[in-house]
C-alpha cells in the first residue's frame, strides 16, 4: 500500500490498551479510529494512550466500517459479540482480527470466516501467547530439532487474588465488575479460566504438539477437572483445574494445571497470574518460566531461573556435559520477557504481512489463521463439555457446534438479549447484553 494500514479498534475496555502498543512507531500501520458505545470512555482512552486527536470515535460498527481510512478492524469485545461485528467488517471490505476466544460456537466462528472469504479479506484470531518471545524461541528450538520430536507439553499456571503491581495505574488491575461478564453462561460459559484464558493455553499445547513442522499431532480429545472456588467471597471461578490433552498417539499429550492461592506474594503488571512451560522431547527438554506476570523475575538462586528459555539436550553448548555422553543445560535469557511484548509482536506481524499484501507463512507456528483458530476453538468447547460431564473424555470429533450441555437451563433465557445502546458491547459492558440482530 502507498500509505499505512489504517486500523479501527472496536471496544476500548481494559485489554484494548495492550492492543495499542504495537502501533507505536509502527512503519506499516496506525490506529485511525475507535468504536465504543461509551464515547467518553473512548475519548479518555484516546488521551491515555497518546493517540492523536485526529483518531475518529464512533459509537456504531456501521459508522466505523464506512470510514475509508480503516483497512483493518480489531474486535476487542466479549466473545458472544464477535460474530456480528466481524461479519459487518468483512462485508464492508475490512480485514478482521478477533480477540480470543473468537466465538462461542463453531457455527458462529464459521460464519465469520465465510464472510471474510466471500469478501476476499483476511481473518485471524489475535492470540498473543504464541508471540511471547521465550515461547517464540522455544518454537525455533523445536523446529530445529534440538529436543527431537515433542512428546509432551505441560503448562503450570499460578493465580492469586491479591497481587502487587498495577495496570494502567490501577492496583485493582482489572476491576472486579469488568470481569463479571466472564462468569455468565451466554458470554463465557461461566468459565473465566478454562474458556476465556483457556484459549491461550489450548493454543500453546496444540502449537507445540501439532503446528511446528515435523510435529503434527493434533489434539483429538480432552478431559477437564475443576474444584471451583469463590474469590472475594463473591465470584465463583473455575479454579483449581486440570486439563489433559490427548492425541492419536498415547505418548504425545499435554496438561494444564492451574490453581489460585489468595496470598501468593507475586508481582504482575497485568493479570494476577503467571505461567511456566515445559516441553519434553524425544531427545531433550525445554523449560520457559514466566509469561503473564513477574513471578520468575529476579530468580538468580539457581532454579527455576529468571524468565527466558532453558533447554537440556546433546547439542553442544559453552560447557561440556557433567557426565560423559549425557546432555547439558543451555539458556537464552536475552529476549524481552514482559508479557506486553507478545502483544506488540502479534500486532506487528499482521501489519507487516498486510502491508506487503501477503499472508502468514503456513510453516510459522505463531499466527492463528482461520483453520488453526477453529481447531483451538474445538478444544475450548470440548473442555467445557468435559467439565460438565464430570471430567469425562470429550472427543473433538464429536464437537459439532457448542458444548451441547447447559449448566443451567435458566441461563438460556439470556442467550441473545438486545442492546439498546448500539451494535456491540464492550468488555466493560457485561450487563448490557449481546448484540442487536
Amino acid at each position: 500500500m502507498s500509505r499505512k494500514i489504517g486500523v479501527g479498534l472496536v471496544g476500548t475496555g481494559n485489554i484494548a490498551y495492550l492492543h495499542t502498543l504495537g502501533y507505536h512507531d509502527c512503519p506499516e500501520a496506525e490506529i485511525v479510529a475507535l468504536c465504543d458505545l461509551n464515547q467518553k470512555r473512548a475519548e479518555s482512552f484516546r488521551e491515555e494512550t497518546g493517540l492523536p486527536g485526529t483518531v475518529e470515535i464512533y459509537d456504531e460498527i456501521g459508522k466505523l466500517c464506512s470510514d475509508n481510512k480503516v483497512d483493518l478492524v480489531e474486535i476487542l469485545t466479549p466473545h458472544a459479540s464477535h460474530e456480528v461485528l466481524a461479519v459487518a467488517a468483512a462485508e464492508a471490505g475490512k480485514h478482521v482480527s478477533v480477540q480470543k476466544p473468537p466465538a462461542m460456537t463453531l457455527s458462529s466462528y464459521d460464519r465469520m470466516v465465510k464472510a471474510a472469504r466471500k469478501a476476499g479479506v483476511r481473518f485471524r484470531v489475535f492470540e498473543n501467547f504464541r508471540y511471547h518471545p521465550p515461547y517464540a524461541r522455544a518454537f525455533e528450538l523445536v523446529r530445529d530439532g534440538t529436543i527431537g520430536h515433542v512428546e509432551s507439553v505441560n503448562i503450570r499456571m499460578f493465580e492469586t487474588f491479591k497481587c502487587a503491581g498495577d495496570y494502567r495505574g490501577s492496583k485493582l488491575r482489572f476491576p472486579l465488575h469488568t470481569l463479571m461478564w466472564k462468569t455468565k453462561e451466554s458470554q463465557n460459559y461461566k468459565a473465566p479460566t478454562l474458556f476465556d484464558d483457556g484459549y491461550h493455553k489450548h493454543s500453546i499445547v496444540q502449537g507445540f504438539l501439532g503446528d511446528v513442522p515435523g510435529n503434527e499431532e493434533q489434539v483429538t480429545a480432552v478431559r477437564a477437572w475443576c474444584g471451583w472456588q469463590k474469590i472475594a467471597k463473591m465470584v465463583k471461578i473455575d479454579s483449581p483445574a486440570v486439563v489433559i490433552y490427548e492425541t492419536a498417539k498415547r505418548n504425545r499429550y499435554g496438561t494444564w494445571n492451574v490453581n489460585m492461592v489468595e496470598n501468593l506474594p507475586m508481582h504482575s503488571n497485568y493479570f494476577t497470574c503467571d505461567e511456566s512451560l515445559e516441553i519434553t522431547g524425544s531427545d531433550g527438554i525445554i523449560i520457559a518460566p514466566g509469561c503473564t506476570g513477574n513471578l520468575f523475575v529476579g530468580c538468580e538462586c539457581g532454579g527455576p531461573g529468571k524468565p527466558g528459555v532453558y533447554w537440556f539436550s546433546r547439542e553442544k553448548g559453552k560447557h561440556d556435559p557433567p557426565f560423559p555422553g549425557a546432555g547439558s543445560w543451555k539458556a537464552d535469557t536475552s529476549m524481552p520477557t514482559d508479557w506486553s511484548q507478545s502483544f506488540i509482536e502479534c500486532t506487528r506481524h499482521l501489519a507487516a504481512v498486510l502491508a506487503r499484501d501477503e499472508w502468514f507463512d503456513e510453516h510459522d507456528p505463531r499466527p492463528i489463521p482461520a483453520d488453526r483458530g477453529r481447531q483451538i476453538l474445538k478444544i475450548n468447547i470440548a473442555v467445557i463439555q468435559s467439565l460438565r460431564t464430570d471430567g469425562a473424555k470429550s472427543s473433538l470429533a464429536a464437537i459439532k457446534d457448542g458444548p451441547g450441555i447447559d449448566e443451567n437451563p435458566e441461563d438460556s433465557k439470556d442467550l441473545n438479549p438486545a442492546s439498546e445502546e448500539g451494535d456491540f458491547i464492550d468488555e466493560d459492558d457485561m450487563d448490557r447484553g449481546i448484540n442487536k440482530e
